[in-house]
Formats: C-alpha cells, structure tokens, sequence
C-alpha cells in the first residue's frame, strides 16, 4: 500500500455525515493504516459517498488499493446499488463498471444488469459485460446475460454462440430449459437438420432441451418428436401413429426394466425373476423389431439398469441369481439380437452411469409424482450419449486426428528435456500418456488416421518414436508428420493436402491453449477442442467427441493406415515418371464395376454420408433407403472398387441412377467418389460405364445433376468435362444433359471390369 496521503474532494468531506470517516481514511493513508477497511465502513454508511470519490479519483485509489481490494470495495457499493434501487446510486454505479472495467467483478456486473430496467441493459452495460466476459469467459451469469441481450437484440448467431456457452458452464435443468426457450425466439441458423424421436416407458420431457443443445453442439438443426408418455409399443405398432408420421431418421428407446418388472422393489425367487426377465427382453426386441421393419430410421435402445439396489443386499453375491447377474446376463442377450437387426444399437446405461462417477440414477420423489427414471444430473450425459449416434448418423465423423507431441503423447519438452527425461511409462507421471496412447491405436482400428503436427526439432522427436521404451505409437502409426518451426495452420493445410482429405475431416489435439484458440481463428473447419490442465483426463475428453464414432466399421476402414502408405509409395513414383499418363499407366490401375450389394451396402452408406469433396450433390440416404433402391428395377445403385500396383483402394465410388423409362433418359441422382483417387481417372470409368449401360437398355440421353455445396468444388466443372451441356437449373439443382449417340470411354490407362450380377 504507498503511503501518500489521501485526497478527498472538499466538497465531500464538508458538512457530511461521513466527514469523521473521511477524517480517518486521511489519516489512515498517512499511517499506512487499512485503507480497505476504513473505506468499507465508508460503504456501509454512505455507499453513494464511497462512489463519489472512487468516481473522482480514479488514480488515487488504483495506487492505494491493490487490485483485490478495488475489487471488493467496487462490489461493496455495486451490491449495495443493486440492492437499494436508488436511481442515483444505479447510475454511479453504470460509471464504475465503466471506468473500472478490468476491476469489477463479473458477479457484481451481473448483479447491477439484473437492478437496471431490462430496456437499459444493452444501452448501459453491454461494454461492461463483454469486458467482464473476457476475464471471467465461463462465468454463467455473464454468460446468461450476454445472451439475453443478443437474443433482445435478434443477433441470432451470437446468441446462439452464447447459449452453448452457458450450456457448458452451468447443466442445470433449469439452465439448460432457459436456453431452450430462449433459442425458440431466435431465427433458425442455416444447418443440417437432423430428425430424433424420443419414446419411452418414463418422462422423457427433461431430456429435450439437452438433446437440443448437443444437437446444435454439433451444427445441427434439431427436430425432436416425444411420444405420449408410456406409449412406446403402440407408436411402432401402429401405422398411423406420430411416430410413423414424423418419420424420423433416428429413434431412442428408452424402456426402464422398474417399468417393465414392477416388483423388482422387493425379492423375487430365481425362477421367476427369469421368467419376468423373458418376457422384458421380448417386449423390447419384439417393438425393436417391428421399428426397423417399418422404418429407415437408425434405432439406439437403452440397455436394462434398475434403480433398486438387490433387496437381498449384501447376501446377493451367495445367491445363485443375484440381480446384478440377472441384469447382466438381459443386457447380454439384448446386444446380441439388436446387432442381428439392421442399423440397431445398444446404449449401455451401465456405462453411461459409471462415466458420470457420481449421482443417482432416479429422484425418487420425481419417480413417483412424474414418472421419471433419470434424475436431473444423468440428463446432459444421457444426451451426450444420444449425440454420440447422431454425429456419425449425419456424416460429422472426422477421419484424422492430429496431434502435438510435448505435454501431449508425452510429458515435457523432448528438445529441453532430453528423450530420456520426458514422462512417458507405465507407471505416473507419465503413465497417463501411455493411456491415451492406447486410446489413439484403438482409432487406427476403426478405420481413423493419425498425423504428428508439432514444433519440434525432428532427430529429437524421432528418437523417442523411434526408441523410448514406453512409446506405444511408433513412427508407422502416423500417416503424415510435421516436425518443424512452420505454423501449425500451415502444417494442418499440408497435411490435409498430402492425406487427400479436407479441413472438416480433422480433428487438432494440442495441450497449448493459445496453439488451440490460433487454429480455431484461422482455420475453423479443423475441430479442435479444449484439453483439461491435468493430462490424466485427456483420454477421457478426447474419446468423448461424439465426431469420433461411426457407425459401421468397413474392411476399408481397417486398412486405411495401410492404403495411405501405398499412396504415399505412388507418389514417389509419381515424382520420378515425366508425364502424368506415363504415371498412370505405371501404376497398373483396375476398376471393378458392380451393383452394390447387401455385403457392400454399409460401406456405400458411409461414401453417401462422408464423401463431401468430390460429391455432385451431397443427398444423404439412410442406409435402408439405399437397400430399397438397389432392390428397385428403376434404379441403378453402383459401387466401384480400385487397385493398382502397389495395393487395393478399397470400394472408393458410387452412383445412383435413375431409368425413367424406356427410351427416356437416364437421371444421375447422386455421384461420389473417395478423394483419396481424385485425378486417377475411376470417375471417368463409373460415368462411362452408367453411359453404356443407358444406352443398352434404350435411353435417349443421360442427365446429370449438380447441388454446389461449400464443400464439392472439386467437382463442380465434372459434367462439363465430360461433354454435357447445361440443360436447366430448378431451385438448388442444376442440370446437365448428353446424348447417347456416342460412345464414351474410360481411359486408356484403367482395365474395367464390369459385374453385372
């Protein structure tokens, strides 16, 4: 604290009921005495005084007062405005948030907000709160604020912006509702829509707003149809039900095993605890069932998990069937039939309960005035499960993860440090790497990349992934590397050049934050999220990330990392051959052309809900409305397959196409390919061979049809290059058309062969 004397203003200190307070803090100044205490005593007995002089000495009392305690004496007169209403002391209170914006605390800004008329609050405090926001950027009632401006003001993208910020600082129900509304005033933004049925045995109400928030987490236009409470078996039983009417393009059945059981609060015999459990599993499966007989819908069924502990309590361990068994052995048998149906999945609650570590699954109050089994603090994980489904459902799913090296696969700094000296074991500090190490290979298995972008001098780096004894990922495990002093936005845009994938296909792991918040500004379209300080937590926070899961995983899938390897070999050759023909026909490449098949269908539902680059028209099929067009004789739905030299491609195309009639033209509804074999010709050798198929069977002309998209500008000139002419342009379609009195070809360095089976 210095020890110049105080100034206080003549004109407060005469003939003023504080005047012997004000006497004091002089003296106290002069004595380096508490000026703080003195002051909020001053506050308590004339708070509009306290303003005053902070108002006019701004400068004394920042050199008087530590920033802790300007901070505490302007919450003391700022609390005190908020909660006397005086008009005055409210307006010299708007001037200290303004003239002390770094020392106001956001707690106390939001607490003159909410004493000010709401018609003011934009006009007075709107610097305020954003300033309050960049110290304070996960404080809720900032953040509650700032939205409810944003949304008054019909700024609907950052309002919308703001909403999923308070979202993620505070997952109370009420919160959570308030966002809900708050987003039903706002203009929608322009996204993907994705359509979710919600049906169960218990009030699923509560769960709404959070599965709308997670929804537009991921960019998606939520439309959420719940069913009439309980009514679960009669909506997919009957044909004219909202269910069936709403047609969604994924369903979750949330049936409780107390719904099902009713007695399961007090004992059972063995016998017929199995019987009851029979009859549960058969009443679920049997409307899982006729759900995706019925529906192109994907279906996630809950698993069983009771809310009643055994009553046999600690003895149900020496039971023949205890009722952890039971449960066990129906969730068992429960996964097992649902992934014998068609694009049927399991939640498991067990482990959804276990993640969230801590709260009941049910209030038991709520259970028995509302009928609900999820208690508030299990709905923004149950949500988060949901979205889980609904990311790969709607084509989000990422295909690389890129990741920094230092105090992040390991602890420390390789080129500091030493390889010898980083964490990095089995045993902590270091075993905590080596956990999301493991995590990291599991990806390789499902068919994801991996790629190193990192400031780093590689011989260092490279020794450790070459030799360090606690290394699980070696440098093999890496489809592209960046060790180097470049940017890593720059290196991002390389590695994405190299693999053949686009922006919006990575994901950026980084322990730095300001790595982190540079890569969002500059390249947006890479995910890239928050990491935890402590390292232990990364594997959960990145396994987390609903744009890491997939629906199916593909023999394609499970060679990737090997298919970039021979891309890489072609490269090599590439670089070394003169002409790019002389290139191509080095590389030997085969094309199989075929009707895709029930074997095939789930890798060409994955091409129609992932391919965005080389896409002509971006339409979404779920995977049982691309069943139902290959069985139609109207249509053609081709997958083709690509090899060369130095290995197999994998199923890298397809087609639908649409024969109208006959002697009438053939429609190209959707055309997509792999860009990991842009520029080698395949698309040519698909287009020639819809061309001569048309023409076999009698039409007159083929049309092609082209939706631009931010994305498809690869192949946006494709029907131009190959000799068709515009033809017309409806809304977003724009159509092309060709004769088929030619013949058209494949090129002459690809042998085709075609399967007409």
């Amino acid at each position: 604290m210095s020890s110049t004397p105080i100034s206080l203003p003549s004109t407060l200190a005469a003939d003023n009921p504080a005047g012997e307070l004000l006497t004091r803090l002089e003296e106290a100044t002069r004595a380096d005495a508490s000026v703080e205490r003195l002051l909020t005593a001053l506050v308590h007995l004339d708070p509009g005084l306290t303003a005053d002089w902070l108002l006019a000495e701004e400068q004394e009392a920042r050199t008087l007062l530590s920033a802790p305690q300007l901070g505490r004496i302007l919450g003391a007169v700022i609390d005190a405005a908020a909660a006397r209403r005086d008009p005055a002391l409210l307006d010299a209170a708007v001037e200290l948030v303004r003239l002390y914006p770094d020392a106001v605390a956001g707690e106390s800004v939001a607490a003159l907000a909410a004493a000010l008329p709401p018609e003011q609050r934009a006009e007075r405090l709107r610097e305020a709160i954003a300033a309050a926001l960049t110290r304070e950027p996960a404080n809720p009632r900032l953040l509650r604020l700032a939205s409810d401006l944003a949304v008054q003001r019909g700024e609907a993208a950052e309002a919308h912006a703001l909403l999923t910020r308070l979202a993620r600082a505070d997952e109370g129900l009420a919160t959570v509702r308030h966002i809900f509304r708050q987003r039903a005033q706002l203009p929608p933004l322009e996204a993907p829509t994705v359509r979710a049925a919600l049906l169960g045995s218990f009030t699923l109400d509560t769960l709404i707003p959070y599965l709308d928030l997670e929804c537009r987490a991921l960019g998606l236009a939520p439309e959420i149809y719940l069913a009439p409470f309980n009514s679960w078996a009669q909506e997919v039983l009957d044909e004219h039900s909202g269910l069936r009417s709403f047609e969604p393009e994924i369903a979750f059945l949330a049936v409780s095993i107390d719904d099902l059981v009713p007695e399961l609060p007090g004992a059972l015999p063995a016998q017929a605890l199995r019987e009851a459990g029979e009859l549960a599993l058969e009443r679920v499966l049997g409307a899982a069932r006729r759900f995706v007989e019925s529906s192109d819908a994907v279906l996630v069924v809950h698993g069983f998990h009771s809310g009643f502990r055994d009553p046999l309590g600690i003895l149900q361990g020496r039971e023949s069937l205890s009722r952890a068994a039971w449960l066990a052995e129906l969730n068992a048998r429960l996964g097992d039939a649902l992934r014998a149906l068609p694009r049927a999945y399991l939640l498991d609650m067990g482990e959804l309960l276990l993640r969230r570590g801590a709260g009941a699954l049910n209030n038991p109050k709520m259970r028995h005035l509302a009928g609900m089994r999820l208690a508030e603090p299990l709905l923004g994980e149950v949500a988060r499960g949901y979205a889980q489904y609904i990311a790969p459902l709607k084509g989000l799913t990422r295909k690389c993860v890129v990741l920094d090296l230092d105090n992040t696969l390991w602890g420390g700094i390789v080129g500091e440090d030493g390889p010898h000296g980083i964490r990095l074991g089995n045993t902590s500090p270091g075993s905590e790497y080596q956990e999301l190490q493991r995590y990291l290979h599991s990806l390789t298995e499902r068919g994801f990349l991996l790629a190193i972008n990192s400031k780093n001098n590689p011989e260092d780096a490279l020794e450790v992934l070459r030799a360090h004894e606690g290394m699980l990922l070696r440098e093999e495990s890496f489809s592209a590397v960046r060790m180097n002093w470049q940017p890593k936005n720059e290196n991002m845009l390389s590695i994405a050049e190299e693999l053949g994938i686009g922006l919006d296909s990575l994901v950026f792991i980084d322990d730095n934050p300001k790595e982190r918040e540079r890569m969002r500004q500059l390249l947006p379209q890479v995910l890239t999220p928050d990491l935890p300080a402590d390292p232990a937590l990364y594997r959960q926070t990145i396994e987390a990330l609903p744009q890491l899961q997939t629906l199916v995983v593909t023999e394609e899938d499970r060679e990737r990392r090997q298919l970039y390897r021979a891309k890489r070999q072609r490269e090599q050759v590439r670089v070394s051959t003169g002409s790019l023909e002389e290139y191509l026909r080095s590389l030997e490449i085969a094309v199989e052309i075929a009707p895709a098949s029930e074997s095939t269908l789930a890798r060409v539902h994955q091409l129609f809900q992932r391919t965005n680059q080389f896409n002509l028209t971006t339409r979404r099929y779920a995977v049982g409305e691309l069943a139902a067009l290959a069985g139609d004789p109207a249509w053609r739905l081709y997958e083709v397959r690509a090899r060369d030299r130095f290995g197999d491609h994998g199923l890298v195309a397809t087609a639908l196409a649409q024969a109208e009639g006959e002697g009438d033209a053939w429609r190209i509804d959707s055309f997509l390919m792999s860009c990991r074999v842009i520029g080698y010709g395949v698309e040519t050798a698909l287009l020639a061979t819809i061309h001569e198929e048309a023409r076999m069977a009698g039409a007159s002309a083929l049309v092609g049809e082209y939706i631009e998209t931010r994305k498809n500008k690869p192949a946006s000139d494709f029907y131009a290059r190959h000799g068709f002419s515009p033809a017309e342009v409806e809304g977003e379609v724009a159509r092309w058309r060709m004769t088929l009195e030619e013949e058209m070809a494949a090129p002459v360095w690809i042998q085709v062969v075609r399967d007409a089976a």
